[in-house]
């Protein structure tokens, strides 16, 4: 490949035509290339030129009932695309449980309001309006946390990782004070696998509704309890955990993101009077060390995540903006939903989305499953 120093305004130009999955590789190969890529001038035009879409996908309740909508956060909207939602997929209480953030699949529980019948798992791809729907996990345990990342785009690949409670009485037989069930669901072999059990230290869980898991470099991120991140390997199958700045050892604000692409940390403060997010960034993917390198000012509301290197995602119970860190300007973001009404929900959760309109095989295998099959439709 060309080296990117040679002539990196041509690169940046060739990638603006080029799909997420060729843009990410590119990324990995140069720092400049990474940091350009990420700018919101690229994203935009990046957008437009593949007629893709970027946003969040905001998710909310009312009583026993499950909402959702997506919000549009970088502008663009493609020629002659719908209403992105989740209004094709089968009927039921589907909620999204994790996503990949990077090529638009997420993954949804429905829990079918019919006694006996146990939850069923989707992933589907919102802007083609595919849904593939899974086998079933140990479902008699209970989910802790659920992620999903996608290993490879041709042929393309998907992996989901599912983190589940042992019952007291088979979690006693361990050392440690809280062990977890490991699921690992390949779509290649379209089966769960059971590995080995996740030991979390001594009083240490993961953070509550931390829901959706941050991918950065083929690992999956949580946040705990005792501020440590667990990380996940997909390529090896294996977990281990790395403090957070040593200096937020024992902040109670702590929030992980994504930020040029790798794992990030919010935390809050006052100077002066004035309260200010923190951003902290892990240097490397395989290491512990982290840099500061953004202080945002706060404007009352808390981020959401970083729509591109230089523009943060705000949100309350009101709504989402989206906010220039650099010329500290912001845009409200429009939220079309009949049944949202600002500030009537408790929570909220939002799951990060950035998609083309292109067609995907879902389930992974090359003998795989009708295309047009009534329960297995992508």
């Amino acid at each position: 490949m060309t080296s990117f120093d040679m002539n990196p305004d041509m690169i940046i130009e060739i990638l603006s035509h080029s799909p997420a999955s060729l843009v990410g590789k590119c990324r990995l190969l140069n720092k400049e290339c990474n940091k350009r890529t990420y700018d919101s001038s690229f994203l935009k035009l990046n957008l437009q030129r593949t007629n893709s879409v970027s946003g969040y996908f905001l998710e909310f309740s009312e009583r026993l009932r499950v909402h959702s909508a997506f919000v549009r956060d970088l502008g663009n909207i493609p020629s002659g695309s719908d209403e992105i939602s989740l209004d094709f997929l089968p009927p039921g209480r589907v909620s999204i449980k994790a996503c990949d953030a990077s090529h638009g699949i997420l993954l949804c529980v429905n829990d079918l309001p019919v006694k006996g019948r146990q939850p069923e798992y989707i992933v589907c791809k919102p802007t083609t309006k595919q849904y593939m729907i899974l086998p079933k996990p140990k479902t008699r345990y209970f989910t802790i946390a659920l992620g999903l990342m996608v290993i490879g785009s041709d042929p393309f690949r998907y992996k989901i990782l599912r983190l589940s409670q042992l019952p007291g009485n088979e979690n006693r037989r361990y050392s440690f004070s809280f062990t977890l069930v490991c699921e690992v669901f390949d779509s290649d072999s379209f089966a769960w696998k059971r590995l080995n059990n996740v030991e979390l230290p001594e009083e240490d869980l993961l953070v509550p509704r931390a829901a959706n898991p941050v991918a950065s470099y083929g690992f999956l991120h949580w946040l705990t309890t005792s501020n440590n991140v667990f990380r996940f390997c997909f390529k090896t199958n294996s977990w281990s955990f790395f403090p957070v700045p040593e200096n937020l050892a024992s902040d109670d604000s702590l929030k992980l993101t994504r930020y040029d692409g790798k794992v990030g940390v919010i935390s809050s403060r006052s100077k002066e009077g004035v309260d200010y997010q923190d951003l902290w960034v892990l240097e490397r993917s395989f290491g512990d060390s982290w840099v500061n390198v953004k202080e945002i000012k706060s404007i009352g509301l808390e981020p959401v995540g970083f729509s591109s290197n230089d523009v943060v995602t705000l949100a309350d119970l009101d709504g989402m903006c989206s906010y220039n860190m650099n010329n500290g300007k912001s845009q409200k973001l429009q939220i079309r939903a009949p049944k949202f009404f600002p500030s009537y929900y408790w929570t909220m959760s939002y799951f990060p989305f950035y998609s083309d309109y292109e067609r995907v095989e879902l389930n992974g295998r090359s003998n795989g499953l009708s295309t047009l099959s009534t329960r297995h439709k992508t």
